[in-house]
């Protein structure tokens, strides 16, 4: 393939890609839409409304008009989303002005707490506690030391604060340091008040039960932790909504909850749908809307200014000027769950809702590596997942999901199986398709990502495709006709690649224009992908990347659609031998290396150590050994070889994911996805195939993990 056609800064798939250049002899599908006939519209989500969208103003991607957010963001992260960038090597970013506990309590309470450790001092109860004599005569700043302090939540209201104390103690024997933690019962009813119960060595909150809480009382709650409590909220609400959808009711579980829910349409809303009052407090309302023109753009609808009306205490309020009051039902459950989970976050602001407008921001320019916290977008990503959890609880949703397909007969593919089950799903529980789309793929079924999609208001047909293509939640197969023409003018690259033919638009899709991939449908009068590409997304259509824009504090959407040419690259690296000599495609190329890949581990390794222009003397510098170690290691891979060693020489040589695939196989080691280490591999594999071995360390160790050891 020649070097000046893989310009394009297009990410495809995992496992195989389109290739730009055209097949010799082949004939092509003629590119029959036309500019931009046959394309459709502006996508539009008639239950959720539409926010704004804008252009990107460089020629690299654009901006969705509809942006979607994460179908299963990591609810236990607070973290703002690593690629909201602005400009290059940084980010520019808006985080809220939030207090902290740990400020709060020392402010206040740093008195109480030194009172509370010389009482202990004069009873003995620090003696018995050290298990030493003490010749200390007073506790004070010198002797004391508040290295930290960890949260756990009890209850909706009330909460541990267990601050960690180090103590440097005068004894018989000397001056030496003790550690421990002062537990504090802690409680918003509806002010704060601290409770100093006692000092202890150690404390194991996480074995009892509690959720851990950030410095600003969120809690770190995984996804399925999320699940969990969505279930435990119905249990109470109405055991018998746990399985049967018809006593599943939002209005009702918010008049239980003791909400009571309004209609307003919300002035300058910025993406609001919905609010929920702790404390009563005034609300601007007034016509805030767009609509579609005849020919699909988008005209803003605005009153000249809002009125104010007055919010009682305790109260949902539903955006009419982006939800109508019949698609309500998850705004509400939404509410609810931030109602009974984030009071602890909403008493220690003292803030009078969840109306994040109103809160005061700080604008940030940081690298682009740099993590910085938004603690509402943390709130707002659980409440998101437990808004579906209270809509389709976990267990019964799961059962479902798994019911249906049994009942499937006859499907050509996962994602054709997933598409009839969620279509039966919906009949039963008078849900949106995108709703049964999002909770199978939340619980796991990623298939499901096939089935049920939409472009505007066309249902497009399922497909399927390799799971090592989609892992990433940033990825999709799936674009817009409208955003294909948007990229046709904002990218030279694109519109070149498109206007020559040798890719069309067919579906939903950006697929290779060859005849085994795509068809015209006559009666339909468009492109489909034919039966063995809907089989195989992944083989024949460009992978996009959809990238994060900060719409308004806590709220981070994929706005930006882009391309990425590394991949490519490093693909046709690996493929040029057979690409050249033999003259395929490369699909067929990708085929061919596949089948003729080595079986046993020691070739494989030194056929991709040579490719890239290695010895073992280089390498065995390279992995911190020495040459003879590493020839013992290739000679018997089952005791020397691990899943650490394959990902660490994956990483030095950019080895994309299907060929990181083939080496695991050739080692005879496979990844177990119930094991949290592998699954961290996984995606240091899928994801991060290409970002080093640093990266892949630092990944390793925010989850908690030992950095990546070949021995």
């Amino acid at each position: 393939m020649p070097r000046e056609e893989i310009k394009l800064n297009i990410e495809l798939d995992s496992r195989y890609y389109a290739e730009i250049k055209n097949t010799e002899g082949s004939e092509e599908i003629l590119q029959e839409t036309g500019g931009e006939d046959g394309l459709s519209p502006v996508p539009e989500d008639e239950e959720e409304g539409m926010p704004e969208g804008r252009l990107v103003p460089e020629d690299t991607g654009v901006f969705l008009d509809d942006p979607e957010e994460p179908l299963n963001p990591d609810c236990s992260d607070d973290k703002v989303p690593a690629d909201v960038t602005d400009m290059e090597g940084k980010k520019k970013i808006h985080v809220p002005v939030l207090i902290s506990m740990t400020k709060v309590l020392f402010d206040r309470y740093r008195l109480p707490l030194y009172t509370f450790l010389n009482r202990c001092l004069r009873n003995g109860t620090l003696e018995r506690v050290t298990g030493r004599k003490i010749l200390t005569p007073i506790i004070n700043r010198e002797v004391v030391k508040f290295s930290h302090v960890t949260y756990w939540r009890i209850d909706r209201e009330n909460f541990y604060a267990d601050v960690e104390v180090e103590l440097n103690l005068k004894s018989t024997l000397g001056t030496s340091l003790w550690k421990g933690y002062i537990v504090c019962w802690c409680n918003f009813d509806p002010k704060l008040s601290v409770c100093i119960e006692e000092i202890t060595d150690t404390v194991s909150r996480d074995r009892e039960g509690y959720d851990l809480l950030s410095r600003y009382l969120v809690p770190y709650s995984t996804n399925r932790r999320v699940d969990e409590i969505a279930e435990e909220i119905l249990k109470e609400f109405c055991l018998e909504a746990l399985t049967d959808p018809q006593k599943r009711n939002a209005e009702l579980l918010a008049r239980w909850l003791g909400l009571t829910i309004v209609y307003h349409p919300i002035y300058e809303h910025k993406g609001v749908d919905s609010i929920v009052f702790f404390k009563e407090d005034y609300l601007s309302v007034g016509e805030d809307r767009y609509e579609k023109t005849e020919k699909g753009k988008k005209k803003h609808i605005k009153a000249p200014c809002g009125n104010d009306v007055l919010i009682p205490a305790n109260t949902i309020v539903i955006n009419s000027n982006r939800v109508r009051r019949e698609h309500s039902s998850y705004n509400i459950y939404h509410e609810c769950y931030h109602f009974q989970e984030h009071y602890l976050f909403y008493a220690l602001q003292e803030l009078a809702s969840n109306d994040f407008r109103q809160v005061p921001t700080v604008e940030k320019i940081i690298d682009k590596d740099k993590e910085e916290k938004d603690s509402i977008y943390f709130l707002e990503k659980q409440a998101s997942r437990g808004g579906m959890g209270l809509m389709l609880p976990a267990t019964h949703t799961r059962w479902m999901i798994l019911d249906e397909c049994s009942k499937v007969d006859e499907f050509d593919h996962p994602g054709a199986l997933y598409e009839t089950a969620g279509t039966a799903m919906r009949k039963k529980l008078f849900l949106p398709d995108f709703r049964i789309r999002m909770r199978m793929i939340q619980l796991g079924h990623i298939d499901a990502k096939g089935s049920l999609n939409y472009i505007g208001k066309d249902k497009i047909e399922p497909f399927s495709f390799d799971h090592d293509a989609w892992r990433d939640n940033d990825h999709t197969f799936i674009i817009d006709g409208y955003l294909v023409t948007m990229l046709k003018k904002k990218n030279k690259d694109f519109r070149e690649l498109m206007e020559s033919g040798k890719y069309v638009y067919a579906d939903g899709h950006v697929v290779r224009n060859l005849p085994e991939f795509v068809r015209k449908d006559e009666e339909r009068n468009g492109l489909f992908l034919t039966d063995w590409a809907k089989k195989h997304v992944d083989r024949c259509c460009l992978r996009f990347v959809q990238k994060y824009v900060q719409k308004n504090v806590g709220r981070y959407v994929y706005g930006r659609l882009y391309y990425d040419s590394d991949y490519v690259k490093q693909c046709e690296f690996y493929l040029s031998d057979i690409v050249n000599e033999k003259q395929m495609n490369l699909p067929d190329a990708q085929f061919e290396y596949e089948r003729d890949f080595p079986g046993t581990f020691k070739e494989a390794f030194e056929k991709l150590m040579h490719k890239n222009h290695e010895t073992q003397e280089t390498m065995a510098d390279k992995l911190g050994t020495t040459r003879r170690s590493l020839r013992e290691w290739l000679k018997d891979p089952e005791r020397k070889i691990s899943a650490d060693f394959i990902i660490t020489v994956s990483q030095m040589w950019k080895v994309p994911a299907f060929i990181s695939s083939l080496l695991f196989e050739s080692a005879g080691i496979r990844l177990n996805r119930k094991d949290p280490r592998h699954r961290a591999l996984e995606h240091i594999r899928t994801v991060m195939w290409d970002q080093g071995i640093d990266e892949a360390n630092r990944f390793l160790r925010e989850n908690h993990m030992e950095p990546l050891r070949i021995q």
